[in-house]
């Protein structure tokens, strides 16, 4: 099956710390706190690491698109989430009873990647037909997607609350689009982490449309 992708190599950054286990984080199977290699994420504890790798899909999609792009090694996670913790990148909203986590600002996300070197917007409305045009045009998309994509054979309920790095796709011989080959920070296998690739159909079940595009300068 023939690929297009862009041009640069987008190395992998998974969002916890202990990649191998990262079904058992997701499914409780082993508190977070008990990752042994949670230093690695910068983080001043166990705690502290525990709370940021279920949040940190967002500033880990950028870190990869950065340093892919720009060729520059940039940091730990935690790095990362403090600088967007520094422009109020988060959100939380108050509801009623209790605080209500949103995630992370998408301008915010395009702005981090502009600070590093890049060129960033934010967009919607995607298309497979514009994610096909953006990677030829040498840009990875930063796309809003259901975490179920991270499952295999798991039915898909949502089309938003995680992000990916979309970097190429798999071509049918006619050129349409059979597939979406993306580094999944949350992927629960190795064949769903790094150079996962998801069948075109299965992807936009999940895909909001929403995204940050990032190129280089």
């Amino acid at each position: 099956m023939p690929t297009l992708t862009v041009s640069y190599s987008i190395p992998y950054t998974c969002q916890f710390a202990s990649q191998e286990l990262v079904r058992q984080f997701i499914h409780g199977k082993i508190p977070l706190e008990q990752d042994t290699r949670w230093a690695e994420y910068g983080t001043a504890s166990p705690q502290e690491y525990a709370h940021w790798a279920l949040r940190s899909c967002g500033v880990v999609c950028v870190k990869m698109a950065v340093e892919g792009i720009t060729g520059h090694v940039t940091g730990t996670v935690m790095d990362w989430v403090q600088v967007g913790l520094s422009l109020d990148g988060y959100i939380n909203k108050q509801r009623a009873d209790r605080p209500a986590e949103v995630g992370w600002k998408h301008a915010t996300l395009a702005r981090l990647a502009v600070e590093r070197g890049c060129q960033a917007e934010t967009a919607a409305d995607l298309t497979l037909d514009d994610l096909a045009r953006l990677i030829r045009a040498d840009c990875v998309v930063i796309a809003s997607v259901t975490s179920e994509l991270g499952e295999e054979y798991c039915p898909l309920t949502r089309r938003s609350g995680h992000l990916v790095v979309v970097y190429g796709l798999a071509l049918s011989k006619s050129g349409g689009v059979d597939g979406i080959i993306l580094h999944n920070p949350s992927g629960r296998t190795p064949a769903l982490q790094a150079g996962a690739m998801i069948p075109a159909k299965r992807f936009v079940d999940g895909f909001s449309g929403r995204g940050i595009v990032v190129g280089a300068r």
